[in-house]
């Protein structure tokens, strides 16, 4: 699906504005030498341009562009989400070195943590690179902190600023003092317990709770059968500890990576339905169906978008992109339903199901409103 984007010329047809739909979308106004010089959105494109080339008064305080404007271009967006991805993709096109700036939508603070490092440590991050472990959104940095200080005390994740590679003990850092990292740096631990050691954070992370209980008993299990009582006693504690770390931090994070969403979206009548296809944190594009033959027409596209290589695009792209799907999140603009991808096979039932409930509830609602 391609966002195209109608077009008038201003000088030349000026009555045909009257002809612009009562409906959001995203609009552009060129001057008469072809510079850009409005790029925004609107929930109105009609009384959007009504405030800027309708009859003035002097209580009217919107900009006037009647004099300079020399082509207009308008798109429409059925949804919060088409409109704000729009909004995006044109703002980077034309202003590549300050979009940003521009807060199109809310950018968040992630975790990161480079299992390449010989001991990792966690880090915040906005940016994004390759090769490295990243999660969020995290809405403050106090949420971020107390999550980093949370698997630091439970997984003895070391939380110095020194460059680790071991044998390199530094009796004067108040964390080897204390014994509250597994102090890598005096070879206390070597590199392949460390990093399980992350990877069971990475897991408390994403909330795989589960799997973490399951590990550790099966090893406090293991330990027990060759009378080993002591070392299962230490795993009990850790469970414990892991335990009582989830009861005070309840949240949970996804990872960038493994980001694999479809986005429900609204679209413009009820026997079609519009989806954004997300893969590791990318929106990687919007599709239309008629509702009557989504079952035939999905699954190919599903195994186009998911099992075909994916592109090795710009970084911050991919941070922008997983930030803006963040925002209906942790701050829905708008309902905005995701399914998860696991198996390609079944996600056409599955979106088939939850529009199916869409429409359940929309019918109960206008039965309410005409009760």
């Amino acid at each position: 699906m391609e966002f195209r984007f109608e077009t008038i010329e201003y000088e030349k047809t000026r009555p045909s504005l009257t002809l612009l739909p009562k409906h959001s979308g995203v609009y552009k106004i060129f001057d008469i030498h072809g510079k850009l010089i409005v790029l925004d959105k609107t929930s109105n494109l009609f009384d959007r341009f009504e405030r800027y080339y309708g009859e003035r008064s002097e209580r009217v305080r919107d900009l006037d562009l009647r004099e300079i404007t020399g082509r207009i271009e308008y798109i429409k967006t059925d949804s919060t989400f088409e409109t704000m991805y729009v909004l995006y993709r044109e703002r980077k096109h034309h202003f590549p070195k300050t979009y940003r700036k521009m807060r199109t939508f809310r950018l968040f603070t992630l975790m990161k943590i480079n299992r390449k490092q010989r001991f990792p440590r966690i880090y915040a991050s906005r940016q994004i690179k390759t090769g490295v472990d990243y999660f969020g959104p995290f809405v403050s940095r106090s949420q971020f902190t107390k999550l980093k200080t949370t698997l630091e005390r439970t997984f003895k994740l070391r939380p110095c600023l020194y460059n680790i590679r071991g044998n390199d003990p530094h009796p004067d850092c108040l964390y080897y003092q204390m014994h509250t990292c597994s102090r890598p740096c005096n070879n206390d631990i070597d590199r392949r317990n460390y990093l399980e050691d992350v990877g069971e954070a990475i897991a408390f992370t994403q909330g795989q709770d589960a799997d973490i209980e399951t590990s550790l008993v099966d090893k406090m299990n293991l330990l027990a059968a060759e009378t080993k009582f002591e070392d299962a006693e230490f795993v009990h504690r850790r469970l414990d500890k892991v335990r009582r770390a989830r009861a005070e931090y309840k949240d949970t994070f996804f990872s960038v990576w493994t980001f694999d969403y479809i986005a429900l979206l609204a679209s413009d009548s009820v026997s079609r339905c519009k989806l954004a296809f997300i893969r590791s944190g990318r929106i990687l594009g919007f599709e239309q169906y008629e509702v009557a033959a989504l079952n035939d027409l999905l699954g190919p596209d599903l195994h186009r978008f998911f099992d075909m290589p994916l592109a090795q695009d710009a970084n911050e792209t991919v941070y922008d992109e997983f930030c803006l799907v963040s925002n209906f999140i942790v701050d829905p603009l708008q309902s905005v339903e995701l399914v998860p991808i696991r198996d390609l096979d079944m996600v056409p039932a599955q979106v088939v199901e939850r529009l199916q409930i869409r429409k359940k509830k929309r019918s109960s609602r206008n039965q309410v409103v005409a009760g």
